[in-house]
C-alpha cells in the first residue's frame, strides 16, 4: 500500500466514524450504546470476510470516577475523624483511612485489584474479536486493537487551564493522602494531637477532588469521533485490505475493546482469555485517537506509574518511521494511559499509536469533550495512521 493509495480508503474510515459518533453517539462503558458499537464492529468484520468474528463478554466498570470518589472520600472522612473526641484513636483511624485511600488510588491507576472494586458494582461489557489468517504457515501473531467506548465530558477537560488545574488538584490530593497518613500516624503514636489541625487543610483539598469526581459522573458522554471512533475506523479499513492481501506468515487478530475509558478492563479481559495462546512474541498495536494532528507512538504508558514501551515494539516503530519519510511521526511519553499500558505491564510487546494536534493557536484534540465530533476529523491524519500501521504489519511479517 502506497501513501497516495490510502486516499481511496479514507471515505470508508469516515463512514465508520460517522456511524459510531453520530448514529450511535456517546458510548459509555457498559452501556447499550457501547454494545451497539461493538456489534457494529462484528457486523463489519463478518461482511469483510474476517474469520470467527464474535463478541466476548466480561464484567467491567461503568465509571472511571467512582473508585476515585471512594479513595478521596475515605481520606476525607479520615481527615475529619481526626477531630473525634478520643483524639489518639481518632488520629489512628484518620491515618488508616488516608493510607487506605492512597493505596486504593495507586492500585486503581495501575489496573490492579483493590478494595474499592469490592464495593462498586460491575456491569456487562464486551470486546469484538476476529481473526485474519496468514497466507501461508503462520510464524507470528499481531493484534490490532482500538476501544469503542467514549468518555464523559466533565468541566475539567473543557480547557487547557481546567485540565492543568485538575491535574494539580489530583496530584495535591494524592500527596495529601500520603502526608495525612504519615502525620496522623505519628500523632497517634506520640500523642501529638495538634497535627489534627492539618486535617482541616487536607480535608478541604480532598473534598474538592470528591466533588469534581461526583460532577464528572453526571456529565454526558462524548460523541468520541477522534477518541476513539477514529482508531476503530482505521483498523476496520486495514482489516478490509488484509482480507484481500493477507500477510505471508503473520496471523492478525482484531480486538475492539470496551471499558478502556474506565480502566482498560476490556483489554485486560482480552489478555486473560488469549495472551497465553497468542504467545509472548505476539505484537500488540493499539490505535487510540488517530483522526486529528500529527502521528505519534508512545515511549511509555500509564496514568501514574509510567512503564517504558517494550524495546522490540520501539525498534519496530523506529524502523518503519525511517522507511516512511512522507509520514511525519514523533515519539513521546504518554499523557494518561491507553490499552497498551495493560499489555506493557504484563511485559508484552505493545505499541500505542495515535495523533496529537501540534502546539498552534486554535488547535485542540477535543479530548473528552462534546466537541469531539466528526467535523473535527482530519482525513490526512487518518491516512497517516493507516499507512504507518500497514507498514508496521509488513515489517512485523518480515
Amino acid at each position: 500500500m502506497t501513501i497516495s493509495s490510502v486516499g481511496d480508503d479514507v471515505h470508508h474510515m469516515l463512514e465508520h466514524i460517522r456511524y459510531l459518533s453520530v448514529s450511535v453517539g456517546g458510548r459509555g462503558s457498559c452501556t447499550a450504546a457501547e454494545r451497539q458499537a461493538a456489534q457494529y464492529a462484528v457486523d463489519q468484520m463478518e461482511a469483510m470476510g474476517v474469520q470467527d468474528a464474535h463478541l466476548e463478554f466480561y464484567q467491567g466498570s461503568p465509571s472511571t470516577y467512582r473508585p476515585y470518589m471512594l479513595a478521596f472520600g475515605a481520606a476525607f472522612l479520615g481527615s475529619l475523624v481526626a477531630w473525634l473526641g478520643e483524639r489518639r484513636a481518632g488520629l489512628a483511624l484518620a491515618a488508616l483511612l488516608n493510607i487506605l485511600g492512597l493505596v486504593g488510588m495507586l492500585a486503581e491507576t495501575d489496573f490492579a485489584p483493590n478494595w474499592m472494586r469490592l464495593l462498586l458494582p460491575r456491569a456487562t461489557s464486551q470486546n469484538a474479536v476476529g481473526v485474519i489468517p496468514a497466507a501461508m504457515q503462520p510464524r507470528r501473531r499481531v493484534v490490532l486493537c482500538a476501544h469503542v467506548d467514549s468518555h464523559r465530558t466533565p468541566i475539567f477537560y473543557s480547557t487547557p487551564t481546567w485540565r492543568r488545574f485538575f491535574q494539580l488538584l489530583v496530584s495535591t490530593a494524592y500527596l495529601n493522602m500520603a502526608v495525612g497518613g504519615a502525620f496522623f500516624a505519628v500523632g497517634a503514636l506520640l500523642g501529638v494531637t495538634w497535627v489534627r489541625w492539618l486535617g482541616l487543610i487536607i480535608a478541604l483539598v480532598q473534598l474538592c477532588a470528591v466533588l469534581l469526581c461526583l460532577h464528572a459522573d453526571f456529565t454526558p458522554f462524548s460523541p468520541g469521533a477522534n477518541d476513539n471512533a477514529s482508531g476503530v475506523g482505521v483498523i476496520l479499513e486495514i482489516a478490509r485490505r488484509l482480507v484481500r492481501q493477507p500477510l505471508d506468515h503473520t496471523e492478525v487478530w482484531l480486538a475492539f475493546t470496551g471499558c478502556e475509558e474506565t480502566g482498560a478492563s476490556g483489554m485486560s479481559a482480552f489478555l486473560d482469555s488469549h495472551a497465553k495462546s497468542l504467545g509472548d512474541e505476539a505484537v500488540y498495536i493499539i490505535l487510540d485517537e488517530a483522526g486529528l494532528g500529527v502521528l505519534q507512538y508512545l515511549t511509555d504508558d500509564g496514568l501514574v506509574i509510567k512503564r517504558p514501551t517494550h524495546p522490540l515494539a520501539l525498534e519496530l516503530a523506529r524502523r518503519v518511521e525511517a522507511g516512511l519519510p512522507g509520514v511525519k511521526v514523533i515519539a513521546r511519553g504518554g499523557i494518561a494511559y491507553t490499552d497498551a499500558a495493560v499489555a506493557t505491564k504484563r511485559k508484552l510487546i505493545a505499541l500505542s499509536l495515535g495523533c496529537l494536534p501540534e502546539a498552534q493557536p486554535g488547535q485542540t484534540s477535543h479530548w473528552h469533550q462534546l466537541s469531539d465530533t466528526i467535523d473535527t476529523i482530519d482525513p490526512r491524519a487518518l491516512g497517516d495512521a493507516m499507512t504507518y500501521t500497514w507498514h508496521l504489519l509488513r515489517q512485523a511479517d518480515q
